[in-house]
């Protein structure tokens, strides 16, 4: 593990403090690594839901289908995208 020379400085409520720390002597913790480990959790999770796609089975197959098998169209459909103004007409 990285050695931790980064500081960030929050304001609470009286209420969220009382129940933070709750939670951390709950589990053993300071406060600061209860907060700390809950931060990257909920990091992780919403840089995950950005990165990952989950589907069921027949999905995933009819996915898999159509990059083996484009339709027939498609070429032309990528030609039009990419005439369209925009970041990608740089490619």
């Amino acid at each position: 593990m990285a050695a931790r020379s980064q500081r960030i400085e929050i304001r609470v409520s009286d209420e969220e403090r009382v129940l933070e720390e709750a939670a951390a002597g709950a589990q053993g913790d300071t406060l600061s690594e209860f907060i700390r480990r809950a931060a990257r959790a909920e990091a992780e999770r919403v840089l995950a839901e950005r990165t990952r796609i989950s589907v069921d089975e027949e999905r995933a197959e009819a996915f898999l289908a159509a990059l083996v098998r484009p339709a027939a169209d498609s070429e032309r459909g990528l030609r039009r995208l990419l005439e369209l103004p925009g970041e990608h007409s740089r490619w």
